[in-house]
């Protein structure tokens, strides 16, 4: 009963619409009929962006019926073959017995109930329901951006989307220096339009992406990253360096922060400038490491000289502190080595092969000084071999010291 009453208020809609020349007394059918009208109800879902197609089948043997589209509004889209609104999208597919109305490239506005209405007897009327998805889709507008933060403090992250039925929103972070499709990257159980990270540290920075799915379309995602300022960070890659004069020599230091810090080399109160033309004294260069954000900073000194050796200071600065650490560039002596007479004669005890009397030695006197000096004179056969086995001294010097040892022997067993 409550069908055939909407039915009839349906009709009496009509009979105040002007529709091109087709007279009130066309859309009075409702008034002759008799009997209940015959109802099929028909859900039809589309894609955003996609074709919509619902389908109306009279069958009659009547050909001269009259087909009324409507919309949840109760307005005429068609009467007949004959739109009835300015809407080109909207379309009649009329094949045989088929009063088929389509939506080209369907929007969520269009979504709603649809009815077709035949002067048939009885009187066909049949409802649809348009149901239009709509995938996700992330607002860059009214979500958040790439955020600077200082360290210690929190952040609200923002992701703002839409999509029908409603999107689940999930999140998921990664290092800033991994690649977008890395596998390393972290899902958080935190889900919903809404973040909130905690204590960031010099040591987080990294890319957070919000992920919208609804079961329609492709899942959209939009990645919003969190840079932490922190104060300049020095090492050194040697606290000490040593070289000789006219050597070069290359310092080297590796320096975090963000802001990204100003770098330079200072020595004695004064930045190290670099020749730019030649690098005749001086020369930097830098280098990021792979996998972290910290560089590495170079200085070559060419030809060292006396006032290139000392104490150099590796500097970074930026708006938040200023921080340095020493380097030592220290001086190599040449060493010297020791000649071989020196060497030799050092250890050697002196003889006095002269008598402090004219008078001639008696046979015990000659014993007993042949006896005195026979120790002394093996210690400096010993030392003599130790010494040819030590230095590599030519063979004429080798030859010289053996005949002088042979004539002063020769000349002790002679007294």
């Amino acid at each position: 009963m409550a069908k055939i009453l909407e039915l009839v208020g349906v009709l009496n809609s009509l009979l105040v619409i002007p529709c091109n020349g087709y007279s009130q007394k066309d859309f009075i059918f409702a008034f002759t009929v008799s009997g209940t009208a015959a109802i099929a109800d028909l859900n039809v879902t589309a894609l955003q962006g996609q074709d919509a197609k619902l389908p109306c089948s009279i069958d009659s043997l009547n050909d001269n019926i009259t087909v009324v589209w409507m919309d949840k509004h109760d307005n005429v889209l068609y009467f007949n073959e004959n739109r009835m609104i300015d809407d080109m999208r909207f379309a009649m597919s009329k094949l045989d017995r088929n009063w088929d109305l389509v939506i080209r490239k369907v929007d969520a506005r269009d979504e709603g109930s649809y009815r077709c209405v035949a002067n048939t007897v009885p009187i066909k009327l049949k409802y649809y329901q348009l149901t239009v998805f709509v995938p996700p889709k992330v607002n860059l507008e009214t979500s958040s951006v790439d955020v600077d933060a200082p360290e210690g403090t929190s952040v609200i992250l923002y992701c703002n989307v839409t999509g029908h039925p409603s999107p689940t929103i999930t999140w998921s972070k990664r290092k800033a220096v991994e690649p977008k499709n890395s596998t390393n990257a972290v899902k958080l159980p935190e889900k919903g339009d809404t973040l909130v990270v905690r204590n960031v540290s010099r040591y987080s920075d990294e890319i957070y992406t919000c992920s919208a799915s609804n079961g329609h379309g492709s899942p959209d995602h939009h990645e919003i990253r969190i840079r932490v300022r922190y104060k300049p960070e020095v090492k050194t890659m040697q606290a000490k360096v040593s070289r000789y004069q006219g050597e070069n020599a290359e310092l080297s230091c590796i320096i975090s922060g963000y802001e990204k810090p100003i770098m330079y080399f200072a020595k004695d109160n004064y930045q190290v400038q670099q020749d730019i033309t030649n690098h005749k004294k001086y020369m930097y260069n830098s280098a990021k490491l792979a996998g972290s954000h910290d560089i590495q900073m170079n200085l070559t000194v060419y030809n060292l000289q006396d006032d290139d050796f000392g104490y150099y200071r590796c500097v970074a600065v930026n708006s938040l502190d200023r921080v340095e650490k020493y380097i030592e560039l220290k001086e190599l002596k040449p060493q010297t080595t020791p000649s071989l007479t020196s060497t030799m004669w050092s250890d050697t005890p002196e003889i006095d092969i002269y008598s402090t009397s004219l008078s001639p030695l008696t046979d015990k006197q000659t014993r007993s000084t042949a006896e005195v000096l026979k120790p002394q004179l093996q210690d400096n056969r010993k030392n003599l071999a130790a010494a040819e086995q030590s230095t590599e001294n030519s063979a004429d010097e080798r030859s010289i010291q053996f005949i002088f040892w042979f004539l002063l022997t020769a000349l002790i067993y002679t007294l």
